[in-house]
């Protein structure tokens, strides 16, 4: 090779690391930057409560005791308590949330502890999970492919990846989980490339953790032992003796789930209410949820069944994109790389969206539950566009995947909540009340309260009804009273003692109202200040 010509290469390489040094750096920061302003809503309130080493009896019977409180009295049942240990937070997600292994709930614990107590340091384990993850795929990816380049390529992808950001900014288990599936994932093409007994018991640790992260793990574990089976199959032997090791040592979670089931299906219960039209909105989810990954523009624009234009150009271009990307990695890989990434992408897919249609649901339009899918689809695109790196189109193709990724994790950056949030309506309607003189809120002991909790002024008063009151003093002195989330009951209750709910403006499908007493005349509701 002419000297010129290594000095061209060399330059190029130079200039492909900067970039990606840069895109890399961006994504980092962009999952640093508003990490406390983002919305607490209530499945990060679960986290926090559970994290506090408080049981639901403790929080009821403080309730029944004391019901007059303060915002910043629920404060302090969710952060972790003096005198409470991990062993409280690993029964109580055993008793009332089986469904979420306890692994994540206890790192973090430990973290807030370390770090001390706030929104941001309660997310900061996410964001630090969510970092790991993009040197674990970069060493993923040096396992599948030879080159080094689909690995520059599917870390940048992954950093700026809409998905991953958002995700990386919620106090919940699913950055780890990412982690968790890149690691273990590794471990196993390593394992099967050393052939020594100490990769595999890696490989069988980071399998156990990652069970104990997330239940569907499981379908993780079946699509490597698929591909085992398939295309590696003289490591039978080691793999089966280690996944068995790693899924009998999760067999006591699975006796918890199995042991208290009936709780498990009550906090999943949405996930079994069938979706409306499901044969056509489910589909039109599952593309959305793929398209997510690389491009997210839905806090401007709708899409759905009633909306499908202009959004669904979007979601057509990255799936038609994906498309082409699945037809270019199994063109230019060997069966044993495109085969491996493939089963991770559609065991773990079946295993979520065929509950769905055989049963009845929707747990297929959550995209957080396709983790393994979206890891395994950032390898494959990064794959096809190094095969077609040399080419001016595929330069301007992967600019343009990057630069969409970007603009759309800033988009994000400036909203509070998102698609993947629900009680977006909490901080708007606290800063009414907020701004309200001597407000008062009676709330019937909703655990969407604790979310509530963060965006009240501290010293805002509160009466917290529970089922064992047999009738309603409401204290006076107040100028306007608010109520949020109570029984039936009490609001037959409440009209019954003449006073009035209205309904806060444009929000008749929230379970919040101004509270009118007997006689007084009928106000606007948020209150005019």
């Amino acid at each position: 090779m002419a000297k010129g010509d290594r000095f061209s290469i060399n330059q190029q390489l130079s200039a492909i690391q900067a970039a990606f040094v840069i895109i890399v750096s961006i994504g980092v920061l962009l999952r640093l930057l508003n990490l406390s302003g983002k919305f607490f809503w209530i499945d990060e309130a679960f986290t926090a409560f559970r994290l506090s080493g408080f049981t639901e009896s403790d929080l009821l019977q403080a309730w029944t005791d004391a019901p007059l409180i303060t915002a910043g009295d629920l404060l302090q049942y969710q952060f972790p308590a003096a005198g409470t240990s991990f062993v409280t937070t690993i029964r109580e997600l055993a008793v009332h949330e089986p469904q979420l292994p306890p692994l994540y709930f206890v790192l973090t614990r430990w973290w807030v502890q370390l770090l001390g107590d706030s929104i941001a340091t309660i997310r900061s384990f996410s964001v630090l999970t969510s970092i790991a993850a993009l040197p674990m795929l970069a060493l993923l990816s040096r396992e599948l492919f030879v080159s080094k380049l689909p690995a520059y390529i599917a870390v940048a992808l992954m950093a700026v990846s809409p998905f991953q950001v958002l995700y990386a900014q919620e106090a919940r288990p699913y950055s780890l989980w990412t982690l968790g599936v890149i690691a273990m994932s590794w471990s196993l093409l390593w394992a099967l490339r050393s052939r020594t007994w100490q990769v595999w018991l890696i490989y069988g640790v980071l399998a156990t953790l990652t069970l104990y992260t997330f239940v569907y793990t499981v379908f993780v574990l079946l699509a490597h032992s698929v591909y085992v089976g398939w295309q590696q199959r003289s490591h039978w032997r080691p793999f089966s003796v280690t996944a068995g090791l790693s899924a009998l040592l999760f067999l006591p979670w699975v006796g918890v789930i199995v042991q208290n089931r009936q709780a498990g299906l009550d906090s999943t219960a949405w996930q079994l209410q069938s979706a409306q039209q499901p044969y056509l909105a489910l589909p039109l989810q599952w593309l959305l949820n793929i398209t997510r990954s690389f491009v997210d523009f839905e806090q401007t624009y709708a899409f759905g069944l009633n909306q499908l234009w202009p959004y669904g150009l979007v979601v057509l271009g990255a799936i038609a994109g994906v498309s082409y990307s699945v037809y270019r990695l199994v063109k230019t890989t060997p069966p044993d790389c495109w085969g491996f990434l493939l089963l991770l992408v559609v065991i773990p897919a079946l295993g979520v969206i065929l509950p769905d249609l055989f049963l009845g649901g929707q747990q297929s339009t959550a995209t957080r539950y396709f983790v393994p899918c979206w890891v395994a689809l950032v390898l494959i695109v990064a794959c096809a566009l190094t095969s077609i790196g040399s080419q001016r189109y595929g330069k301007w193709l992967l600019s343009g995947i990057v630069a969409l990724g970007l603009l759309s994790c800033l988009s994000n950056l400036l909203s509070i909540g998102g698609w993947h949030k629900t009680g977006t309506y909490i901080p708007p309607v606290s800063q009414v009340i907020n701004e309200t003189p001597a407000p008062f809120l009676i709330s019937g002991g909703d655990i969407w309260i604790l979310a509530f909790s963060h965006y009240l002024n501290p010293e805002t008063p509160m009466l917290m009804l529970t089922q064992t009151d047999d009738r309603l003093r409401v204290p006076q002195g107040y100028s306007h009273y608010f109520v949020y989330s109570i029984s039936e009951a009490w609001q037959i209750g409440l009209t019954q003692s003449g006073f009035q709910l209205a309904t806060f403006d444009q929000l008749d499908q929230v379970p919040l109202w101004c509270l009118l007493s007997p006689g007084q005349p009928a106000q606007p509701c948020p209150p005019e200040l």
